[in-house]
């Protein structure tokens, strides 16, 4: 097995993402099978594919929500039809990883301006201890933590036991709003992310990997993502609750973040619950 270092590893991983994609397009192109089922899926049988283009290693950022800057496109593919519309593919060539990063503050501004939506402080505040940009994390983590003080104090952040001690309304309000509200963040971390526009915007996942390194495929629509039961939101078992599992995957602190994570075999499970 090859080692790589973190900045060499990331390299691969876009390179080998890239090629993935080139082979992906291939596929849709080349396959009738492939693509007929592609443009079920979608509700487009009755389209032809008119061009496809994948967003590259030299992709181009495009307008950002938050205005004043650029962001990533959640979309891999751009699919263009003969009836004058277009479809988008999030391309995900492994079961499991990131499928978005991104600061609590700028979650927060990208949700609220998205769906025009203000988050509740309780669940803001929760936020904010949880992925440790709180001004008063460290002062919290001195009167409250126990158990995991190492960790909260290396990370600057506080765990789910912490914050049940120092505020059980924050605990239990920050559950309930990822609760009330899973469906808006599916659609955030997986179609729109910060991109302002809709043509940006990805409306099918497609697990694929030409790579050779799972033999995963399988497209599925988000809007009917969005219609399945997303239950089950609860901090995770160990260390003190350092994730909130989700429907979806799970999220958790990454070097001050949040890092969301995608679960194949969960996205899966509720599309076979709903079509059941």
């Amino acid at each position: 097995m090859v080692q790589r270092n973190r900045a060499e590893g990331w390299k691969h991983a876009k390179r080998s993402g890239h090629d993935n994609e080139i082979l992906a397009e291939e596929m849709i192109q080349n396959d009738p099978e492939v693509r007929n089922k592609f443009l079920t899926l979608a509700d487009k049988a009755n389209c032809e594919i008119t061009s496809i283009k994948a967003s590259g290693l030299k992709e181009k950022n495009v307008e950002s929500i938050l205005g004043g800057m650029k962001t990533k496109s959640k979309t891999d593919l751009y699919i263009f039809l003969d009836d004058g519309s277009y479809l988008n593919v999030s391309i995900k060539k492994s079961g499991g990883g990131q499928v978005y990063l991104i600061s609590t503050s700028r979650f927060i501004n990208g949700f609220e301006k998205h769906f025009r939506k203000l988050i509740p402080h309780d669940a803001k505040k929760g936020m904010e201890l949880f992925w440790g940009s709180a001004h008063d994390t460290s002062s919290i983590i001195e009167q409250y933590g126990n158990s995991y003080l190492d960790y909260e104090t290396r990370k600057n952040r506080i765990v789910a036991d912490t914050l049940l001690k120092y505020d059980k309304n924050l605990y239990f309000n920050l559950l309930k709003w990822f609760s009330e509200n899973i469906i808006l963040v599916t659609e955030f971390c997986f179609s729109r992310g910060l991109a302002k526009n809709e043509t940006d915007w990805a409306d099918i996942i497609w697990y694929i990997n030409k790579l050779e390194e799972n033999d995963i495929n399988e497209f599925f629509p988000l809007k009917k993502l969005y219609k399945t039961k997303m239950n089950n939101i609860n901090y995770g078992s160990k260390n003190g609750g350092t994730t909130i599992q989700l429907p979806f995957g799970f999220v958790q602190w990454h070097q001050g973040q949040m890092q969301y994570h995608h679960n194949y075999y969960k996205i899966k499970t509720l599309y076979n619950e709903l079509e059941n």
